[in-house]
């Protein structure tokens, strides 16, 4: 089952950070939308600000796959197999998906 959610994110490992958005979350992986195309089997650390949080969820993981997104190729996406995150980050997140999900549709539609 996946989870339907916008983060922002810094993904990527030393000096080759780069901005992405996290759309989705499962148990094992997370989907992830780029501007650049990042390599299948990479081992990458992501960093993501949960909104009202002032603490980043840090992950780690490998991207499992990447295709073009737009015709164009100016936008990618991708899927990230999860190798590490603390259990107390996971439930942060879980809390965050939750919330949204459990909220009536009339609120917050804009986000």
């Amino acid at each position: 089952m996946r989870f339907d959610v916008l983060l922002d994110a810094i993904c990527g490992k030393n000096s080759t950070k780069k901005k992405v958005t996290v759309n989705n979350f499962s148990r094992e992986g997370l989907g992830i939308i780029s501007d650049d195309w990042l390599p299948s089997g990479d081992d990458v650390e992501i960093e993501m600000m949960i909104p009202g949080d002032n603490i980043p969820v840090i992950v780690t993981g490998e991207i499992a796959w990447t295709t073009p997104k737009s015709a164009d190729e100016s936008m990618y996406e991708g899927g990230v197999k999860l190798k590490n995150i603390k259990s107390s980050d996971w439930s942060r997140i879980l809390n965050y998906i939750y919330e949204r999900w459990m909220r009536p549709k009339s609120e917050g539609t804009s986000e």
